[in-house]
């Protein structure tokens, strides 16, 4: 007789037992014989489970959109792989679960299923599945293909002992199939006799063996694609973040090349007001005052007008400011040439620090969503800090030209200078009784002045293209070292991420 407490506590045991489905037994024909066989519907749902993983082995359907055909191929060899493992699992656990409950043979019918797909189970773990392995390694090294060898380490004594629970049981419902003669139905005895709880057990185990080796694909084969998707997503979202700092550092070349124009406007309107301005005011005072009286001698007007006419182009605001104009815009066309190829630099700059960075994702090791995580964003950063760069580039040689304005107002001052005096100077010349005594001597004195005031609108035109040739020199350098520093970062960063895959965390 039972203790109270023991009887409970077997009670307890016994109904978990009964909820978890597991030992329960069913007075169902079974096992591809028409007999009750204890155990059958129990087999029958576990196979049923396991083929629910089996069907997860295949995984997520993932729609590359990057372009890259590293992930391309790596996920055409995964999946092939993923595949085979599910069509087959799914076969093998679909043609347990329907022998399980078949009562109407023919046994060979029901079992040869199931044979077939062990075998073809086992060839795919140990040889078919070769080739594939390989050509996934070739794409994303080796840990994918380790944890694959790894979970066929254990899938395939697995495999093993299922085969031979199937074949125990397949000899065992043949003898009582055979010992009932031409009877409809099993009798009870004989399949007590062939079809022992020991034979139920060991299918049962088989299959039950079987569901805890599969999870361990479903994970490979979902962490490696949503990597693969992750990598993926990731290099359309950079590839649309160079693009859009591409477009920014073009639109601050556009920026700068209008406050250039706003700079030239103000010199080209400063130089109407500046130069020619007094020296229409000086021609007007000349003709209302002084004309007729020098025009009086033939020698004198010669000189007068001589004068007026080679001053007039030194003094004319828009050959001057076309000069200027021209100067300008050799220097913008300049430096709107700097981002001409910037696209190709992002690319062969960034491409083999990228590689490098989703490497580590697909490749699916140990570290991969860490170091993915940890320098995902730095290299997204790269573009960002780089037309940063640019921009404090153009900032800075924009307050430099704008220092160039008033330096070239100056010059224009002091050309004004030269002509200052001119109407006072012919004025008082002709007060002189023997103009004899003055034309010549004013007119050599003005001819030399005049070319003294030449020089400095040559030097105006000198000094405005060394400063803008030296500010593009220098926009040039501030914008190409940019780069430079973008390209050592990269390449130290790349170095960060290949230990950081081998290594994980960096704690001291």
């Amino acid at each position: 007789m039972l203790h109270p407490r023991r009887s409970c506590a077997f009670k307890a045991i016994l109904f978990c037992w009964l909820f978890l489905g597991v030992g329960r037994a069913d007075p169902l024909p079974d096992f591809a014989i028409n007999a009750v066989i204890s155990g059958s519907s129990t087999v029958s749902s576990i196979a049923l489970e396991t083929k629910a993983f089996f069907v997860d082995v295949a995984g997520p359907t993932v729609l590359l959109q990057s372009g890259y055909t590293r992930i391309e191929r790596a996920l055409a060899a995964l999946t092939s792989i993923a595949g085979q493992l599910s069509t087959t699992g799914v076969t093998l656990t679909q043609a347990i679960s329907t022998m399980s409950l078949n009562k109407n043979g023919p046994i060979a019918t029901y079992f040869d299923p199931i044979s077939a797909a062990i075998t073809k189970l086992q060839r795919l773990i140990t040889t078919d599945l070769t080739g594939q392995l390989t050509n996934l390694t070739a794409e994303i090294d080796h840990y994918v293909k380790d944890n694959f060898l790894d979970s066929f380490k254990a899938l395939g004594p697995t495999l093993v002992t299922l085969s031979q629970a199937v074949t125990n049981l397949r000899t065992a419902v043949t003898s009582a199939r055979a010992a009932s003669g031409t009877a409809v139905t099993v009798s009870p005895n004989d399949v007590k006799k062939f079809v022992t709880t020991r034979v139920i057990s060991d299918i049962t185990n088989g299959v039950r063996l079987l569901r805890t080796n599969v999870p361990i694909l479903v994970y490979i084969v979902k962490s490696t694609l949503s990597s693969f998707q992750s990598a993926d997503q990731y290099l359309v979202g950079l590839v649309q973040e160079a693009m859009q700092r591409e477009q920014d550092v073009i639109a601050l070349g556009v920026s700068n090349t209008a406050d250039v124009n706003a700079s030239v406007t103000t010199v080209t309107e400063s130089l109407t007001t500046e130069l020619n301005g007094p020296y229409s005011k000086l021609t007007q005072l000349y003709r209302t005052k002084l004309q007729v009286t020098v025009e009086a001698n033939a020698t004198f007007k010669a000189m007068v007008d001589g004068w007026l006419n080679d001053t007039a182009p030194l003094f004319d605001n828009v050959d001057v400011g076309g000069k200027l104009e021209t100067i300008y815009s050799t220097y913008v066309q300049q430096v709107l040439a700097l981002d001409d190829d910037l696209a190709a630099f992002y690319g062969s700059s960034m491409c083999s620090l990228v590689y490098h960075l989703l490497q580590s994702l697909i490749e699916n090791g140990p570290y991969a969503q860490f170091c993915f995580s940890k320098y995902g964003q730095k290299v997204f950063n790269f573009f960002v800090l780089h037309a940063t760069d640019v921009e404090d580039c153009y900032r800075l040689q924009m307050t430099r030209l704008d220092k160039l304005v008033p330096a070239l107002l100056n010059i224009v001052k002091l050309m004004v200078h030269d002509i200052d005096d001119f109407a006072v100077h012919v004025e008082r010349c002709t007060q002189f009784k023997n103009l004899q005594n003055c034309v010549p001597y004013l007119g050599a004195e003005y001819k030399t002045l005049l070319g003294y005031t030449a020089k400095k609108r040559d030097y105006l035109y000198r000094l405005a293209t060394k400063e803008t040739n030296g500010s593009y020199y220098r926009l040039a350098g501030c914008y190409h070292n940019g780069e430079h520093i973008m390209l050592l970062n990269a390449e130290e960063m790349k170095i960060e991420i290949d230990k950081c895959k081998i290594n994980g965390p960096t704690v001291v």
